[in-house]
C-alpha cells in the first residue's frame, strides 16, 4: 500500500507562495514531483471548500455552503480517510487539524468522520487544537508537533494534517502585505518537519509514501474569500512521492476529483 500524508494549507495564495524565498520546502516538493492548478467552485469558504476536497462531493451533495453546516449531509459524503478505511479495514489513520468544525464530533460538521469504533481498536486517531480559541499560530505547531510524532512513530496509512495560520494572517491583513508571506513561511516550515517525519519512514522502513498538499482558497488584497474572483478560486494540487511515478494530470484538477485521484494513488491492488 502506498501511505498518504495530505496537507491542507488553508487560504495560501499559490503566487504569494511560489514568490522567491518565502515557501523553498513547499517548491521543493513541488519540483521534484508535480503542481497542478486546481480551482475552486463558489462559494470559496473553507466549509464548502474542504468539504469538496475531502469527500469528492460537490456542493449540491454535501449541503455545505457556508462555515456554518446548517442541514449538512456529510453523513452521506464519507471522508477521504474513512473511505480508505472501507477500503481495508486493517487501514490506520489519522486527522491532525486546527479547525475544529473538519473533526470535531461536537462541532457543527464534522467533515472527517468520527469512526469512534476505530479509534478504540486504534485505527483511527483524531487531534484537533482550536485556532479559533487560542490563535492560529499555536494550534498549527501544536498540529505539527503530534502529527510529525505519529507519522515518524506510528506510520499510518492515510494522514490529513490542517494548518490555518495562513488564512488568519488573511484575514487579519491582507494578501498583499509581509504578514501574509511570513504566515506562508512559518507553515512551510511546518511543511519541512512533516516531510522529514514522512522521509524517515521512506529510509528506515522502505515505505511508499506519497505527499499531497493543497489549498482550499486564496485570499483578495484587503483580505477575505467566499466569493468568484480569480484570486480566491485559484488553489493547487502538489504531490510528491519520493522519485516514484506519478500520474499525467493534464492542465488542471477539479476539487471534485482530489478525493477519488489520492484513493487511486494508494490502493494496494
Amino acid at each position: 500500500m502506498t501511505k498518504l500524508c495530505f496537507i491542507g494549507i488553508d487560504g495560501v495564495r499559490w503566487d504569494k507562495a511560489s514568490a522567491p524565498d518565502v515557501a523553498p520546502w513547499l517548491m521543493k516538493l513541488a519540483r521534484e514531483g508535480s503542481v497542478t492548478p486546481m480551482w475552486m467552485v463558489p462559494p470559496t469558504d473553507s466549509g464548502p471548500g474542504w468539504a469538496t476536497l475531502l469527500t469528492g462531493c460537490p456542493h449540491e451533495e454535501t449541503n455545505v455552503y457556508d462555515n456554518e453546516f446548517v442541514a449538512h449531509r456529510l453523513g452521506h459524503c464519507p471522508d477521504l480517510l474513512s473511505q480508505m478505511w472501507f477500503r481495508d479495514y486493517t487501514t490506520r489513520t489519522m486527522a491532525a487539524v486546527t479547525w475544529r468544525q473538519l473533526a470535531d464530533p461536537h462541532g457543527r460538521a464534522p467533515v472527517i468522520h468520527t469512526r469512534p469504533d476505530q479509534i478504540r481498536a486504534k485505527l483511527h486517531q483524531l487531534h484537533i487544537r482550536d485556532g479559533e480559541t487560542y490563535g492560529c499560530v499555536r494550534a498549527d505547531e501544536e498540529v505539527q508537533a503530534v502529527a510529525a510524532r505519529v507519522i515518524r512513530e506510528e506510520g499510518p496509512d492515510g494522514s490529513f494534517i490542517h494548518l490555518e495560520g495562513v488564512d488568519e494572517a488573511g484575514h487579519n491583513y491582507g494578501s498583499e502585505g509581509r504578514e501574509y508571506t511570513e504566515a506562508i513561511s512559518r507553515i512551510d516550515e511546518i511543511i519541512r518537519c512533516i516531510w522529514k517525519a514522512v522521509d524517515e519512514r521512506v529510509r528506515l522502513y522502505d515505505e511508499d509514501w506519497l505527499i499531497a498538499i493543497a489549498t482550499d482558497h486564496g485570499h483578495k488584497p484587503e483580505g477575505g474569500h467566499g466569493e468568484d474572483e480569480e484570486i480566491v478560486r485559484r488553489s493547487f494540487l502538489v504531490l510528491n512521492r519520493f522519485g516514484r511515478e506519478l500520474p499525467d494530470l493534464g492542465d488542471e484538477i477539479r476539487p471534485i476529483d482530489v478525493t477519488p485521484l489520492l484513493l487511486r494513488l494508494t490502493n494496494p491492488q
